[in-house]
């Protein structure tokens, strides 16, 4: 009779532990953790003329939003509505999404001009374009031959 020999093998034992995290992820705590630590995550484009700012705001109507832009920042916020309840026979099995009021403020490059700058929101996404004030459009300088 041949006796059976385990080997201790550390990469099994780390795949063993990340199932389980993964395991616990689908637990109610966990988004709360897993939450971006800037909401909502902005792309930022800068030309001559100004800056276009985008961000991604899905489920949100365009009255559930708020912007405001002073000569140097730019804040967003708002509030998802929140999720319909399940039935008294329905319990989550994952909950990632949150509801909570967001807030941010982007600090810009250069000073805008507040009464020239513009949004759109469109199919999730919103567009802030931002007017450079005249004085910090960049000039392009005439080179004198000596």
């Amino acid at each position: 009779m041949s006796t059976m020999r385990t080997v201790w093998n550390p990469w099994r034992e780390m795949s063993r532990l990340r199932q389980e995290l993964d395991h616990a992820a689908g637990r109610e705590w966990w988004p709360h953790l897993r939450r971006p630590v800037a909401f909502p995550a902005f792309n930022a484009l800068e030309s001559p003329t100004g800056l276009t700012l985008t961000a991604e705001l899905p489920g949100l109507d365009a009255s559930q939003l708020d912007v405001h832009v002073d000569k140097d920042s730019v804040t967003v916020s708002g509030q998802r509505a929140a999720a319909p309840a399940g039935t008294k026979a329905e319990s989550y099995v994952r909950r990632e999404r949150w509801f909570e009021p967001f807030r941010r403020t982007i600090e810009l490059p250069f000073d805008v001009d507040p009464e020239k700058c513009e949004a759109v929101y469109e199919k999730g996404i919103l567009t802030l374009k931002l007017a450079r004030v005249p004085e910090h459009q960049p000039k392009k300088l005439t080179i004198k031959a000596g």
